[in-house]
């Protein structure tokens, strides 16, 4: 039987933090694996939300980091669910950083994260097809669809490759 489509916006996750001492660098910014820790942990739950599974992350593609994160500052998460396979998910993660005594805010790193859903016995299991629902959702689908399509062909230049790989 097939699995209901769900809405991308159903299972669109946020997590707020304020960037603390233990979170900084020797250059007083936030550690960049820090970041990526948390972006992680934010696309985590919207997988599960969308497939209401246990998922685990299968690899991180296409990380920019453009702006250094200040100690005090206010970090938003925002996880959203793009892509769609049998069992997996890719999702875009983006990080906006806002300054508290200001106001300002600017983005500071985006990132495509993705999962795997699994099943009791940890095995990959099928997701729900996602609904798209903005023009950022579908533009987001059409390159996932085309990266997941060259993957499965086997050309590894769809990634970020290590030399001599």
């Amino acid at each position: 039987m097939p699995i209901a489509p769900k809405k991308a916006s159903e299972s669109q996750s946020h997590i707020t933090w304020i960037v603390q001492p233990e979170d900084l660098n020797i250059h007083g910014s936030l550690f960049g694996g820090r970041l990526l820790s948390l972006m992680d942990k934010c696309a985590a739950m919207a997988a599960m939300r969308h497939s209401r599974r246990n998922c685990v992350t299968v690899s991180i593609d296409k990380v920019d980091f453009v702006a250094p994160v200040k100690h005090g500052f206010l970090l938003d998460l925002t996880a959203r669910v793009h892509f769609t396979a049998r069992t997996s998910m890719e999702l875009y993660v983006s990080a906006i950083a806002e300054n508290p005594l200001t106001g300002d805010r600017k983005s500071v790193c985006d990132a495509f994260f993705s999962f795997v859903a699994l099943d009791g016995d940890n095995t990959p299991t099928a997701v729900p097809p996602v609904e798209l629902e903005t023009d950022a959702d579908r533009q987001f689908n059409a390159e996932a669809k085309a990266r997941y399509e060259a993957r499965k062909a086997g050309n590894v230049s769809s990634r970020t490759r290590i030399a001599g790989k």
